[in-house]
């Protein structure tokens, strides 16, 4: 699906749900996004046999389709209503479907004998379907967390195949004070190439700013340990801020950080995000994202070579949500 359909898809939606009477309390949230990445890169390796010059260009459409219930009620009547779900501490089962379709192509030319030289267009498309479930003991302030996750990937290139994997996700947290919370998650995914753990440490902070303005601070931090072979293990740091001038006006930053341990890459990237809720029952929401790649994994394959790279990555996102 290309920008300009998924644009038709927004105006559509929001013509139809306009004109609802506003409410405060929900059962229901519907959200339907779209994201449009692009990234390129360039690699020289100088090796004591010659010279590896590569580079790759491609292009990636994420459309998603979420469906969450709260099964004990939402209401937005305090605070950001982008925030409604973390200040009423409500509790919602989710059900998630995305479709990713990626295009790639790639170039590399050799003086090494032992690299071939070769060009390529490369067609990749994936199925991923998620259920997650949180539920919060309001009056204590716990809650607990759970999910699992399956995707189904075709790659595309000189050799077609796939890859199944599965996912799970337990966790569990505490509302430390009336909007600041204190999570733990950990999860694992196994897919045809091993089994990745991860743990995960997230902290969310809602807080007035003057008479009207509120703000919101979310940090995080995760370990990923691959089951592979060492060295593939990583640590992402990620923080952002969001301002809320009214209740239904958010924007903000959000900056995160993957650092690899010798292995594959490191990667910084910086996003800037709004919504709107055009009535108490819709937000359309937009983001755009830049990324810096440092691509570091040939330093295993030629220890002894020089290395030099450079990447970039930027998405486009946009999104409507509907409460009901």
């Amino acid at each position: 699906m290309r920008k300009n359909d998924f644009a038709g898809l927004l105006l559509v939606g929001t013509a139809l749900v306009a004109t609802s009477a506003s409410a405060e309390n929900y059962n229901f949230e519907v959200d339907l996004a779209f994201q449009s990445t692009q990234s390129d890169g360039e690699q020289t390796i100088t090796t004591a046999a010659g010279t590896i010059f590569n580079s790759t260009d491609s292009d990636a459409d994420d459309l998603s389709l979420v469906g969450n219930w709260y099964f004990a009620g939402l209401s937005d009547e305090k605070g950001p209503r982008a925030r409604a779900a973390f200040v009423d501490r409500a509790s919602v089962l989710s059900f998630g479907y995305a479709r990713v379709d990626l295009s790639t192509s790639a170039t590399v030319v050799s003086t090494d004998p032992l690299v071939p030289s070769f060009s390529g267009d490369f067609e990749t498309d994936g199925d991923v379907y998620a259920l997650d479930v949180r539920y919060v003991w309001r009056d204590s302030g716990w809650f607990g967390n759970a999910g699992v996750a399956s995707s189904d990937v075709t790659l595309g290139g000189f050799v077609q195949d796939s890859i199944n994997s599965t996912a799970w996700r337990l966790g569990f947290g505490k509302y430390l004070w009336d909007t600041t919370s204190l999570a733990l998650d950990v999860s694992q995914s196994d897919d045809d190439g091993g089994d990745v753990t991860m743990t995960a440490v997230s902290f969310s902070h809602l807080g007035d700013m003057g008479e009207r303005w509120q703000y919101a601070v979310d940090l995080g931090f995760r370990r990923a340990e691959s089951g592979v072979a060492s060295g593939l293990d990583q640590d992402t740091w990620s923080a952002a801020l969001s301002l809320y001038p009214t209740r239904d006006f958010e924007f903000g930053v959000r900056v995160d950080d993957v650092d690899a341990e010798s292995a594959f890459f490191d990667r910084t990237g910086v996003e800037g995000f709004a919504s709107w809720f055009v009535t108490p029952r819709v937000v359309l929401a937009a983001s755009y994202r830049v990324d810096d790649v440092n691509f570091v994994s040939n330093v295993v394959r030629f220890p002894s070579a020089q290395t030099s790279s450079d990447a970039d990555q930027d998405s486009v996102g946009i999104s409507v949500s509907v409460r009901f």
